[in-house]
């Protein structure tokens, strides 16, 4: 989610409280909107509770989502970084080449895989970028090129090669993963549930002062507001703005600078294919 849409979504929602307000305080002229109002304040409660319910599971899975995917996203720069030091056992023209398809690898996943593109070439909400796709390929195939007969490389290093090479593969997965929005289903409830909640508000407060039929009104649209911001921006983890939740490609960044740090031979920062 992006700043324009969190303000259009905001500004739609209090307008829509003061809209409320001003056509429950019309029609309250003319006849009373409630007949009991002592026993009809009452019923909301239940609507309340149960709205509030519903917007509170939605709050709490959309912030398993993002938190899930800020793990995933370490743990795949922690797998580079820990094939990276892994390589520093193997023979010296292999370890170079295997470096360099990990700073290729980490340089794809940022410019790549971590926002949607509208050509599909990015990830994101999108799914996997084809470019990282190809990077991620060729890390195998440099470990198997080490494990190839005539090379010089302990049996453990191999092993560790090969573990941190599947990690690398389950924690982009597990990262992408993250990206399943939100059924449309949630959000049709949570945006009927909101406007029901935000017009019977206006319509119980027509007959008191304006003023507090406007704070009661327009701060629970504002609440409504902030929270659906919130679900937006934690439901699409890796593609919203700040000030808004999001995952920067931060740990990546520190991967891919410490795997060139840490590289003998300062060739492996070379242009990638």
């Amino acid at each position: 989610m992006n700043i324009l849409t969190a303000v259009v979504i905001l500004v739609s929602t209090v307008g829509f409280a003061a809209g409320a307000c001003i056509f429950a305080r019309q029609q309250a002229v003319n006849r009373p909107l409630v007949r009991h109002p002592g026993h009809t304040s009452e019923r909301p409660n239940d609507l309340s509770f149960g709205y509030s319910i519903i917007i509170g599971f939605v709050l709490v899975a959309a912030l398993g989502t993002y938190q899930d995917a800020k793990v995933a996203a370490t743990t795949e720069a922690q797998a580079v970084t820990a094939l990276s030091r892994t390589a520093l056992q193997v023979p010296a023209v292999l370890r170079d080449d295997l470096d360099h398809q990990l700073v290729c690898y980490a340089r794809d996943v940022i410019r790549y895989d971590w926002t949607a593109a509208t050509d599909g070439s990015g990830g994101g909400v999108l799914g996997g970028s084809p470019y990282v796709d190809a990077s991620a390929n060729r890390i195998p195939q440099t470990i198997q090129r080490i494990a190839s007969p005539g090379v010089e490389v302990r049996d453990a290093t191999l092993g560790a090669l090969i573990e941190e090479s599947e990690a690398l593969s389950q924690a982009r997965a597990d990262r992408l993963d993250q990206a399943q929005q939100l059924p449309l289903l949630f959000w049709v409830m949570l945006v009927i549930g909101g406007a029901i909640f935000i017009a019977l508000s206006a319509i119980l407060l027509a007959d008191e002062n304006w003023y507090l039929q406007m704070l009661i009104t327009g701060g629970t649209a504002l609440l409504i507001a902030f929270t659906l911001i919130l679900i937006g921006a934690l439901d699409r983890p890796f593609s919203s703005d700040p000030p808004l939740p999001v995952i920067q490609p931060v740990a990546m960044e520190r991967a891919l600078a410490g795997v060139i740090a840490s590289a003998p031979d300062p060739a492996v920062d070379r242009p990638c294919p």
